[in-house]
């Protein structure tokens, strides 16, 4: 994990399946926030699959994190990936699956939409 997002995500955080085939990380607070919106809606199947497939992580010393062997398989992650800040969150990606949908989001995006 870059300094960057270590120094956000602190010293614990939480993996979760992300919706592209990615992993997102969220830092604690963040984690309960979300984890809250899930219990208030009061449905079983929703928070067995939202919790059972949540990873408490830390990094070690030199900023590695041990990813769950279920998440790696989930996102197809091998050797080459992308770590990139989303806002409230990180997200790790497969570099191919991430360079071939920035590609198509910058596409996408008008950025004329925005107050620069």
């Amino acid at each position: 994990i870059p300094a960057k997002f270590r120094e956000q995500l602190g010293e614990q955080f939480y993996i979760i399946p992300g919706a592209e085939k990615n992993l997102y990380i969220y830092t604690s607070e963040e984690f309960d926030r979300l984890s809250a919106q899930v219990l208030e809606k009061r449905d079983r199947e929703a928070q067995r699959a939202f919790f059972s497939n949540a990873y408490e992580a830390t990094t070690d010393k030199q900023g590695r994190v041990t990813l769950d062997g279920k998440h790696v398989e989930f996102a197809e992650l091998s050797k080459e990936t992308a770590i990139v800040g989303a806002g409230r969150r990180v997200e790790i990606w497969a570099l191919d699956k991430f360079t071939a949908n920035e590609k198509s989001t910058s596409e996408t995006i008008n950025y004329d939409d925005f107050d620069f």
